[in-house]
C-alpha cells in the first residue's frame, strides 16, 4: 500500500492547531520540538508516514496500526513514532488523556541519540513500538512529560538542552520498562510452559478404550499443540524436570501400557493400537527398548 509523508506543518494543521514560527523557516531545517498535553486525538488518524518523531505517554484505549501490525493498547503505555514506519492510531474510547512531544531530526542531537540506535524503536523501525506501563511508571513519566513542558515555555537560555535530557531520561526509562518486562516474561514463559505440557500429557490417559488411541505421541505434536517450537519445549523440559521431552513422553506411555497389561483383558496388539502403535511389531519393539521385556512376556509372566 502506498503511503504519503505527513509533514509537521501538516498534523498542526490536521489537528487545528497553529504551526508553530520555527517551521515557517523558508529553508525548512530548523529545530524543532513541541510537548503538550495530549488532550486532542482524532477518531482515526491517517495511516501515513512522518517526517518527525513522535513520543506518546497514551491514557486511554485504542488501536495502534503499524506496518504490517497492530496493537490493542487498552492501559497507560509510551508509543514511540519512528519516521520510516507508517502508522494509524484509533481511539477505541472517547477519553484520550497523556502526554506528546514531537520533534525533528534537527532537534535530535548526537548524545541524545548515542547508545540508544538499537535500544529504542523512535530509531530503530524494527522493534515494536508499545511500551505498556503500571501505574508507578505512569506516574513517573507524567512527571517527565510536566517538566518538558514547564522547560519548554520556560525564558531560560539552554531550555532545549535540558528539554534533550528529559526526553533522553524518558526514553531511557521506556528501554529500562521494557527490558524488565521481557525479563519477567522469559521468566514466566518456562515456568508456564512445564505443567501446561505435563497437564496436556496426563490428560490423555488413562486410556479407557482401543476405540481412543492417544492423539499425541511425539515432542513435535505436544508442541505445536502449545504453540511453541520444539526446540524450545525440549530445552524448557529438560531444565525443569531433568528428562527430555520425549522421555517423559515415552515414560507415561509405557507406565500405561503396564497398566493395560496387567489389568485388562486386551489383547496385545489392541493394546498397542490404543497407544498409538499402528503395527503390533512396533508396540513390541518399543516396550522390550524400555523394559527389557516383550508385551507378551510382562503380561503373562511377570
Amino acid at each position: 500500500m502506498q503511503t504519503t509523508i505527513e509533514t509537521l506543518g501538516e498534523f498542526y494543521k490536521r489537528t487545528n492547531q497553529q504551526i508553530p514560527a520555527d517551521l515557517l523557516n523558508p529553508s525548512g531545517d530548523s529545530s524543532h520540538f513541541n510537548a503538550q498535553s495530549r488532550c486532542y486525538c482524532n477518531k482515526v488518524t491517517p495511516y501515513n508516514r512522518r517526517d518527525h518523531y513522535k513520543l506518546c505517554l497514551t491514557i486511554g484505549a485504542g488501536r495502534l496500526r503499524f506496518a504490517d501490525k497492530v496493537i490493542e493498547v487498552d492501559q497507560p503505555a509510551l508509543v514511540f513514532s519512528n519516521p520510516s514506519v507508517p502508522y494509524s492510531w484509533e481511539s477505541l474510547t472517547e477519553k484520550q488523556e497523556g502526554y506528546l512531544c514531537l520533534f525533528n531530526d534537527s532537534f535530535i542531537s548526537t548524545e541524545l541519540r548515542k547508545g540508544l540506535e538499537h535500544l529504542c524503536p523512535l530509531f530503530n523501525p524494527a522493534m515494536d513500538p508499545v511500551y505498556f506501563l503500571n501505574k508507578e511508571q505512569t506516574e513517573l513519566v507524567s512527571g517527565y512529560f510536566v517538566q518538558m513542558i514547564a522547560e519548554q515555555n520556560s525564558e531560560y537560555e539552554y531550555k532545549f538542552e535540558v528539554i534533550r535530557s528529559i526526553l533522553k531520561l524518558i526514553i531511557h526509562q521506556g528501554v529500562k520498562i521494557h527490558t524488565e518486562n521481557n525479563q519477567v516474561i522469559q521468566k514466566d514463559v518456562p515456568d508456564r510452559i512445564t505443567p501446561m505440557f505435563i497437564e496436556l500429557l496426563e490428560r490423555q490417559f488413562p486410556v479407557d478404550s482401543p476405540e481412543n488411541p492417544l492423539k499425541l505421541k511425539s515432542a513435535s505434536e505436544f508442541a505445536s499443540q502449545l504453540n511453541v517450537h520444539v526446540n524450545h519445549l525440549n530445552h524448557v523440559i529438560k531444565s525443569h524436570t531433568g528428562k527430555t521431552t520425549t522421555q517423559m513422553i515415552s515414560s507415561r506411555i509405557v507406565d500405561e501400557a503396564k497398566t493395560l497389561l496387567k489389568n485388562t483383558d486386551w489383547d496385545v496388539a489392541e493394546i498397542g493400537y490404543c497407544l498409538g502403535f499402528e503395527y503390533p511389531a512396533h508396540f513390541n519393539n518399543y516396550f522390550k527398548r524400555h523394559t527389557g521385556l516383550t508385551p507378551s512376556v510382562f503380561k503373562y509372566n511377570n
